[in-house]
């Protein structure tokens, strides 16, 4: 789980996810599920919000699961990431606040994978469940990394969605990665190797 800074700081009370819910309208007030350019936003830093998004990809506040995933979908836009040298930090991030968060894993997850073809080739396509949709290529890797699980090491995958954020890809999703992929030869022995158009991804070698 990401650490979080040594601080005094901690949100005030006007500072709740719906409060938060103000800065995510449109022109005509109505909630914008449009990725905001939150790399122009400088806000001041308001602390700390007891919300964990769980390795599972399951939302957390106060000790009570999020269930209203229109909500989840909203905050998911201003879901920024911070690297230090002790780690990743994970912010929801406004126009007038920034608020560190924990997340346990990734802060997305992949819940659903397809093989759509254009102009000859093949293309893989991944869907988050909180709706961002990004074809696997050199911008959008699909990568294989280390998760420690209650102190068992884990190999899992994961896919980059957005600037640095980064999605996990549901085991079910990966099942159907694992079918399109094919056994070639690498600098390390014989892998499972994905194609997505130009670009390949090795999912796992073979022992």
């Amino acid at each position: 789980m990401t650490s979080l800074p040594s601080t005094s700081s901690s949100v005030t009370q006007t500072s709740s996810l719906d409060s938060l819910s103000r800065f995510l309208v449109d022109a005509d007030g109505k909630p914008s599920n449009a990725i905001p350019p939150l790399e122009k936003w400088n806000p001041k830093y308001c602390g700390e919000m007891d919300l964990v998004i769980r390795a599972n990809g399951e939302w957390w506040n106060d000790g009570v699961r999020l269930t209203r995933e229109p909500l989840i979908k909203l905050y998911s836009t201003v879901l920024w990431r911070e690297e230090d040298a002790d780690g990743d930090r994970y912010y929801l991030k406004t126009p007038a606040e920034k608020i560190q968060i924990q997340v346990e894993d990734a802060p997305l997850l992949v819940v659903d994978v397809n093989q759509v073809e254009d102009a000859g080739q093949v293309f893989i396509r991944c869907t988050t469940k909180t709706g961002d949709v990004v074809i696997a290529d050199a911008e959008h890797p699909i990568m294989m990394r280390t998760f420690n699980n209650e102190g068992v090491d884990e190999i899992r995958p994961y896919i980059r969605i957005r600037r640095n954020l980064d999605a996990l890809i549901h085991r079910n999703a990966f099942y159907h990665l694992i079918g399109w992929s094919e056994i070639q030869p690498t600098d390390d022995g014989e892998a499972m190797v994905l194609q997505s158009g130009q670009e390949q991804f090795v999912l796992g070698q073979i022992e």
